[in-house]
């Protein structure tokens, strides 16, 4: 983007914020809740993940500040903190955990137009269902390779039709809300079998499980960051950020919260998905669950075209800079990525069909993303410790900031605390998983530095150690979850 007026401002960036963060994600967010844990629980893991995520975001706002020159947010905290290998690392990372989330939209778009056509896109992932999820990602391919691009207007008007459903069905559920419904077996500690009610066990065994869904809702918190190349200000990058975070929070604890209020979260965990449009036709009839469909099928679409062109972006830009091969570096007719397009297009197509052999394959995809960005999350949050020791590498400059160093070390220390948490929350299976894709990346990076730097070690002083750690982790997780299957 050339000059200031194409530039993107706070209502466009906290747009996209919000479009990254719900999607579609918040349509069956009752049910996802309701899998493990009662309506005490669910206020608990609200409230920590909430804490924890604001942490991240603040530590987020302050590199915004006090490194505005770090337009591409998380892989440049990465590259100047802990060199090319970590750099290359953060990208692998967020391209794979994005594209998983992209296959997730898959899923949840599928499984809503079996509204209209029951039996046919039955789990969203069934053959059907991966057939039509594949036609919609090529579609959308072939509109990028002729020129479409995604401006904030559409994510604007993307994200006004998904609050404007959200807000209908919090409003709906707020009409309905039954108090003796809401606080019967809040703790979940009760076998009710009328109500399909199983007890879910301890209170804290309920909030840890239910924090693998309340962390990963919250995956696109960075949005704002990441393009915060295109933004007018890094204010509007801050802005943005805290806006974002501040309203999802609100909505997605009012939408998994209140529906208790109309059924047990065992009549909720049983529902189809999207969930919240079952819940719409218990009380509104097929209107009620049509309304859902349409928010859908809106935030989906807008939220899945904006991403795959953002995530085409990202090895092109990390092959500019050395850390991915040359390969991504080639640009077609109408200034596209093309080569990094397809390897995206063809990531994204392999989870899709992956989906097929998952169970709940929404809940099992958007997991993977909050597991996937826990390290780069990390990296971040102690790029920011590191400088925040002392003044020097904290403010360089001298310029004045509205954030004081010591609030900083403060913050990031916290925000590290709750990362590790995040990780520790998802479980041995999901970190597992991560860690096998995050190895899988390795050889690439190894490729790409032959490339760039044949006469130096492919690896710095300490980046060799870190790759054999990722290697040790995923072969130990993989051995501890065959062990833990037989």
């Amino acid at each position: 983007m050339s000059n200031k007026k194409e530039k993107i401002g706070t209502v466009g960036l906290t747009a996209f914020v919000l479009s990254a963060m719900v999607g579609g994600g918040i349509y069956d967010l009752p049910q996802n809740m309701a899998l493990h844990a009662g309506a005490i629980a669910q206020i608990i893991a609200w409230a920590l993940s909430g804490l924890i995520i604001w942490f991240i975001v603040r530590s987020f706002m302050t590199l915004s500040e006090v490194r505005p020159q770090f337009t591409t947010g998380l892989y440049h905290y990465a590259h100047a903190g802990f060199g090319n290998f970590t750099a290359f690392f953060v990208s692998w990372g967020y391209w794979i955990c994005q594209s998983f989330a992209v296959a997730a939209y898959s899923v949840l778009l599928m499984s809503t137009l079996n509204a209209f056509w029951p039996g046919t896109f039955t789990g969203g992932n069934n053959w059907i269902s991966i057939l039509g999820g594949t036609i919609v990602l090529w579609l959308m391919t072939y509109l990028i390779l002729k020129g479409i691009r995604v401006t904030s207007h559409v994510d604007v008007f993307g994200t006004i039709c998904m609050l404007t459903i959200v807000a209908i069905f919090i409003i709906t559920m707020i009409v309905v809300f039954n108090w003796h419904a809401f606080t019967t077996n809040m703790f979940a500690a009760q076998t009710l079998p009328k109500v399909n009610d199983k007890a879910m066990g301890g209170l804290f065994s309920q909030v840890r499980n239910a924090m693998m869904t309340t962390m990963w809702v919250f995956s696109g918190v960075e949005g704002a960051v990441v393009l915060s190349s295109n933004a007018k200000s890094q204010k509007d990058v801050r802005q943005a950020t805290k806006y974002g975070f501040l309203i999802c929070l609100v909505l997605y604890a009012l939408v998994s919260i209140l529906p208790l209020g109309l059924r047990s979260y065992g009549q909720i965990a049983n529902l189809q998905s999207p969930s919240t449009g079952a819940l719409m036709q218990i009380v509104l009839g097929p209107l009620g669950r049509l309304i859902i469909t349409f928010g859908v099928i809106v935030a989906v679409l807008s939220s899945w075209l904006t991403w795959v062109l953002v995530l085409s972006e990202m090895p092109r830009a990390a092959s500019m800079d050395g850390t991915f091969p040359k390969f991504f570096r080639k640009m077609g007719k109408n200034n596209v990525p093309i080569h990094s397009l397809f390897m995206t297009v063809l990531v994204i197509q392999l989870i899709i069909i992956f989906t097929h052999f998952a169970g709940r394959a929404f809940n099992f995809t958007l997991t993977i993303v909050g597991t996937m960005t826990v390290p780069p999350y990390l990296i971040s949050m102690m790029y920011l410790f590191k400088i925040s020791r002392n003044e020097k590498t904290f403010n360089p400059t001298g310029n004045k900031i509205s954030v004081s160093r010591k609030s900083a070390y403060f913050v990031s220390a916290l925000a590290i605390l709750g990362t590790l948490f995040m990780g520790y929350a998802a479980g041995l299976e999901y970190m597992t998983i991560a860690f096998v894709i995050y190895a899988i990346g390795i050889p690439l990076f190894m490729y790409a530095r032959k490339q760039y730097a044949p006469d130096q070690p492919i690896f710095g002083k300490y980046e060799r150690y870190f790759a054999i750690g990722i290697l040790i982790v995923a072969v130990i997780g993989v051995i501890l979850l065959i062990q833990s299957k037989l």
